[in-house]
């Protein structure tokens, strides 16, 4: 995970970072004051344990690269610093739950790397309110994901075009920084429920994934939504799987 941190004192996020990073200032600890990482590792990871909420992939283990400062701002050099940590890390999926909207070639470099490793990215396609969607995500091999309402219709923040797979990211109830819970809405949620459902995905370990064979097996499990067919609202639709 790549964002602003996590609050691993929360009661259902003890014990799931297994590696922290600070890509802002190194060897720091890593405090989630934005909250923004906190909600997204709930979404993806939240214990299964009676208390709380359960994440998608409970099973699944984190590392926490703060990449976001206590605005929720990321300056391209950091965020790649994040990326390397990543890649010498030999991590299996990065979750990156925010973007930037102009393409940069230092940042096409790193994601190109972490694809050749065989990394799965998932991004935030953007609340760009229907407009381009933001980089990393409308890279090619980089899953970019909208967030849809719970009729599964397109939120109106979400972004349109390179559009893989829409993810409820409306009023998603998920673990807070203050060690409760609260309500969030946004294509970055979004993209940790697909974080999650590739997590589950790879736990299973009876197909072998990466970044460059992934889509094709979920474009065989997802629901389609809108036009029929790929469309770019919602990309080849809900994943959907067992």
């Amino acid at each position: 995970m790549l964002d602003s941190g996590i609050n691993k004192n929360h009661q259902d996020l003890k014990g799931k970072i297994v590696k922290d990073y600070n890509a802002i200032n190194p060897g720091n600890e890593n405090v989630d004051n934005y909250g923004h990482g906190t909600a997204v590792a709930g979404i993806i990871a939240a214990h299964d344990d009676d208390l709380g909420l359960t994440g998608i992939s409970p099973n699944a283990e984190i590392y926490d690269v703060k990449v976001l400062d206590d605005k929720g701002l990321a300056d391209i050099d950091t965020l790649i610093k994040g990326i390397q940590w990543c890649i010498q890390e030999n991590v299996k999926i990065m979750n990156i739950s925010f973007g930037v909207q102009s393409d940069n070639p230092k940042l096409k470099e790193a994601i190109d790397e972490a694809l050749d490793k065989e990394i799965i990215i998932v991004a935030a396609s953007g609340n760009t309110l229907g407009l381009s969607v933001d980089y990393p995500a409308k890279y090619e091999n980089v899953i970019s994901v909208s967030a849809i309402k719970e009729n599964l219709k397109r939120s109106g923040v979400s972004a349109k075009g390179k559009i893989d797979y829409a993810a409820p990211g409306i009023n998603i109830l998920t673990t807070d920084n203050k060690g409760d819970y609260s309500y969030y809405s946004g294509t970055s949620f979004a993209t940790a429920y697909v974080t999650g459902t590739v997590a589950v995905l790879l736990a299973q370990k009876d197909i072998i994934f990466n970044g460059q064979n992934i889509k094709t097996y979920l474009n065989d499990k997802t629901k389609d939504l809108g036009e029929k067919g790929y469309d770019s609202e919602y990309g080849s639709g809900l994943i959907m799987i067992d």
